[in-house]
């Protein structure tokens, strides 16, 4: 009798214990549905990116987001529940992204990467703002870091874009570029022609500068740049109006007065000085570079702009004359 009236008692102990599990077993399925569920909203961010130190903690990770008590328990159960617990130091892109794919981010070490194109037809000044307005640590002040084995750094850096992590050195990129324009100049120079009048590899990157900043496609190139080659060979002045802008920068207005092209100060000014400009006046692509250690002279000693990108070529003054005042003074 006695064992017998035990068995209802045990039954609902067990009865008590298994709803109970069954209880906490739902509150945890619950609550770790919600935490999953909240981990797919994009939280609402002031802050583009995060910067996270090694070491850090999830709370003080947590702490940089505008969010409660418990929207950080929700945070903490959804990388508990995921297993997360391994976060990396680094830069972080988190606009426009939920929690789950920010923390997949920072468990995973995926930092924000920048871009840094230098563009061919830029110059120094052009770098430089660009430099600044990067994310790039600026260890290379003036450029001082870049060789100077031709006697100058303007147009030797190769028009390329570089990725980069956030507070990279720029010296990094800076140099590579660099590195890879010379060595692909050098290897260019051994193909040189025979009739080029070309003498050494400082003169071609500086005329190949010119090309760049006068030609408006690369199909005239070759061509804009065998005029050139034709009036060194005649001991003509280049007359390329890019160099007297150079020389004037940074503080170019825009335009190019009379007194500007009988300035014989400026260094730059290939209208009243023979021969090369002292430096190169721009990034150089490998087209421009090619058009000229590749090229020979034409017969061709003037060319106009025709207003479409395009140029009428001349090889008598009287025609270029008139092919002037066609394109640029609009007259028949």
């Amino acid at each position: 009798m006695v064992s017998g009236e035990l068995t209802p008692l045990l039954f609902s102990k067990k009865s008590k214990l298994f709803l109970l599990l069954f209880l906490i077993l739902s509150f945890v399925i619950v609550i770790a549905g919600t935490a999953k569920s909240y981990s797919h909203n994009k939280p609402l961010l002031e802050q583009t990116t995060l910067d996270i130190a090694a070491g850090d903690s999830i709370n003080k990770i947590l702490s940089n987001f505008p969010i409660n008590s418990l929207e950080q328990s929700l945070l903490k159960i959804f990388l508990y529940t995921n297993n997360i617990h391994l976060i990396q130091a680094g830069h972080y892109d988190v606009q426009s992204k939920t929690w789950s794919e920010i923390f997949v981010d920072f468990s995973e070490g995926n930092i924000k990467e920048y871009r840094f194109k230098i563009q061919e037809g830029t110059n120094i000044f052009d770098l430089k703002k660009l430099l600044l307005s990067s994310k790039l640590k600026l260890d290379c002040p003036d450029f001082n870091c870049l060789k100077n084995q031709l006697n100058f750094t303007e147009g030797t850096l190769m028009p390329e874009t570089y990725f980069y992590n956030f507070n990279s050195p720029a010296s990094n990129i800076l140099i590579k570029s660099q590195d890879s324009f010379i060595e692909y100049a050098e290897l260019l120079w051994k193909k040189k022609q025979p009739s080029n009048p070309l003498k050494t590899l400082d003169e071609a990157i500086i005329l190949a500068s010119i090309v760049e900043k006068e030609a408006g496609n690369n199909k005239e190139k070759p061509i804009i740049a065998g005029v050139f080659l034709n009036r060194l060979n005649l001991n003509m002045r280049l007359q390329a109006d890019p160099t007297i802008i150079y020389g004037l920068l940074p503080n170019f207005n825009g335009n190019i007065t009379k007194s500007n092209l009988q300035d014989s100060s400026n260094r730059y000014n290939t209208y009243k000085i023979k021969g090369l400009p002292p430096t190169p006046i721009a990034m150089i692509s490998k087209s421009s570079l090619e058009a000229v250690i590749l090229g020979i002279p034409n017969n061709y000693v003037y060319f106009v702009a025709k207003g479409d990108g395009t140029h009428y070529f001349s090889i008598k003054y009287a025609d270029h004359l008139k092919a002037v005042r066609k394109f640029q003074l609009n007259k028949s």
